[in-house]
């Protein structure tokens, strides 16, 4: 049986809780109150190195960080949700995508909308004057529009005939987005 530490507002660990649903996975959720530092003991900490949630233990594997946790899934369960060999540096360049951009953008700005701006700072590992409110919004209507002009002419992020995990791993904070006080109208494509 595998076994998720989650939290319910961690948009994160909702990837995985929506690939596990897609995929049709039982699992045990169990929760972890991040905001409480539930998460940051040593007994934690031999399931997540940074102590940081999604985790998922499968067996005698622990995995942390959304993305390895949903290439494993789809590797080990799901075949169908990675892309074909053609594309499968575009599905690798997406997952980045939502690594990188998306995790330096429309995540902490929603996350200073979700929790206090003190809360967001820790999480964040910043001081809560160097919260730059202007600069994520700017990052993230840049990552959007990018977004929206790929999927204007693809269905799918990778390029191909079906969603693969880095559809799912991008569309975590997208789902959230409203949260950010963005709205998805704006981008027609994303929202399709």
């Amino acid at each position: 049986m595998l076994t998720l530490h989650d939290h319910p507002r961690s948009g994160n660990c909702y990837k995985v809780r929506l690939f596990l649903a897609l995929i049709g996975m039982d699992y045990e959720r169990r929760f972890m109150d991040v905001l409480a530092r539930k998460n940051q003991t040593a007994e934690f900490e031999r399931i997540s190195a940074f102590q940081q949630i999604p985790a998922l233990v499968d067996g005698d594997t622990a995995l942390w960080d959304s993305h390895a946790i949903l290439l494993h899934l789809a590797h080990h369960y799901a075949p169908a949700w990675l892309a074909p060999l053609p594309r499968i540096g575009a599905m690798h360049a997406w997952i980045s995508v939502s690594a990188n951009e998306i995790a330096n953008s429309l995540q902490p700005l929603r996350l200073t909308h979700v929790v206090s701006k003190a809360e967001a700072a820790h999480h964040l590992g910043v001081d809560e004057a160097l919260l730059d409110m202007p600069g994520m919004r700017r990052r993230t209507e840049r990552v959007l529009r990018r977004m929206d002009q790929h999927l204007a002419a693809h269905d799918w992020l990778a390029g191909s005939d079906a969603p693969t995990v880095a559809d799912i791993a991008c569309y975590g904070y997208l789902a959230l987005a409203e949260e950010a006080a963005i709205d998805l109208c704006a981008y027609p494509a994303i929202a399709a």
